[in-house]
């Protein structure tokens, strides 16, 4: 009897919603689409039109040609700095070296500049930078290479140099106390 009584319960209950689903509203998705605005200029007073049209074409070689002059040129100018900067190492010209050779988007430079901050800073030549700051330093500015820099075979030996480092640098820090 029991058994009953809760079977047809159960049985009210599926009926009650089945009705409930079976006569619920369809919901309507029809959105109405506005027309896009107009183009126009931010700071300039010309005809939408003349925004519109392309800009003379450039020849993709000379793009590409333009890309790797800078790309020399930024290299060029961050093993300048490098040598200039073991003249006189300190805190800031040590942090701009450094970003100057991340910047230059080569990876045996970034190695370069890495590893001369690494010697000067073990001989002493850059008392008022800590162990913690130079890591810090060199591996926040690896970043600033490509990712393509970053996984070619020259990131990877970079890669290594970091991590050598870091060892070193972690070395020194609980050894001699630097922080």
């Amino acid at each position: 009897m029991v058994t009953f009584l809760i079977t047809s319960v159960l049985f009210l209950g599926l009926i009650a919603i089945a009705l409930y689903f079976w006569q619920k509203p369809a919901k309507t998705t029809d959105y109405i689409e506005l027309p896009p605005p107009p183009p126009t200029g931010l700071f300039t007073n010309q005809p939408p039109e003349l925004l519109l049209e392309a800009p003379p074409a450039v020849a993709e070689d000379d793009k590409q040609q333009a890309a790797a002059d800078k790309r020399v040129a930024k290299k060029q100018l961050a093993e300048q700095f490098i040598e200039l900067w073991q003249e006189a190492p300190d805190r800031v010209s040590t942090a701009k070296m450094l970003h100057l050779a991340a910047l230059s988007d080569d990876a045996m430079t970034y190695h370069d500049a890495v590893e001369a901050a690494l010697r000067v800073w073990q001989n002493g030549g850059i008392p008022d930078l800590s162990a913690a700051e130079l890591q810090t330093l060199c591996n926040s500015e690896f970043w600033l290479l490509s990712s393509g820099t970053r996984s070619s075979g020259a990131g990877f030996l970079l890669k290594r140099t970091l991590s050598q480092a870091k060892r070193v640098l972690t070395t020194k820090e609980t050894h001699h106390g630097k922080l």
